[in-house]
């Protein structure tokens, strides 16, 4: 079984577990956004794979987002962490096929991390991931798709807080994707959990530390794994996701 056919049946998996309905099959008909994200791709050499061929060669993870928020219709999804964008990019495309909705994103770009927090390095993981100094955050994301998207360019403790006490009404569902440390994980989950009570939280990479395991008990919430499939064809994990209760 190859990479793609592996994504397939664990997306399968994971719509039943959670009764969603599979949008997916309707967004890899859709081959005007495939190709406006190739040619986004095309702008420059950070991606190793220079082509995609379907949506399921772009991971688990980002097509569950969209699943996600296909069948839960948010108005207002936050997330922290954007990087080139390509998550962005998926949410920025469910919220279209909805017709409904808007992105609201924090990202504090690598070169301005200096800025804001000195020499204290990056929590787990961060180092590894690389950014395009020429490129803005989110450049991946097809233009088509912009003008449900609103940028904040600042570390969360900026921003967070302002954001859900503008939107408090209307925001549905909140991804970290930022700095992996158990203090950030910590600032952001537990701000949004007691200022918007039992929305929908997604935490990506929640393995580089222990504070999931502190959010769940702390506010009785249950979480469903999302796993991953990698280049050697391995499942391995890749976010959490805390439904509404």
């Amino acid at each position: 079984m190859n990479k793609k056919d592996k994504v397939i049946k664990l997306l399968n998996k994971i719509h039943d577990e959670l009764n969603f309905k599979n949008f997916l099959k309707e967004l890899d008909k859709d081959k005007d956004f495939l190709k406006r994200i190739n040619k986004s791709i095309q702008k420059n050499s950070i991606f190793k794979k220079r082509s995609f061929n379907a949506i399921y060669e772009f991971s688990v993870y980002r097509n569950f987002i969209y699943s996600l928020i296909r069948n839960k219709r948010p108005k207002i999804v936050v997330e922290t962490g954007v990087l080139h964008g390509l998550t962005s990019a998926w949410i920025l495309k469910a919220l279209k096929d909805n017709r409904y909705g808007k992105l609201i994103s924090i990202d504090l770009p690598r070169r301005d991390w200096k800025k804001y927090f000195g020499n204290k390095p990056f929590g787990p993981g961060g180092d590894t991931e690389f950014e395009i100094e020429e490129q803005k955050p989110g450049w991946v994301i097809p233009k088509n798709l912009i003008n449900s998207w609103e940028l904040y360019l600042g570390p969360s403790s900026k921003f967070l807080e302002k954001i859900i006490s503008e939107n408090k009404k209307d925001i549905g569902l909140f991804i970290h994707d930022s700095d992996h440390s158990y203090k950030v994980m910590k600032f952001e989950c537990d701000l949004v959990q007691n200022k918007l009570n039992n929305i929908d939280i997604v935490i990506d990479d929640y393995y580089c530390n222990n504070y999931y395991k502190d959010f769940s008990k702390n506010f009785n919430r249950e979480f469903f794994c999302i796993d991953e499939i990698n280049d050697n064809l391995e499942k391995v994990e890749r976010c959490l996701f805390f439904p509404n209760k």
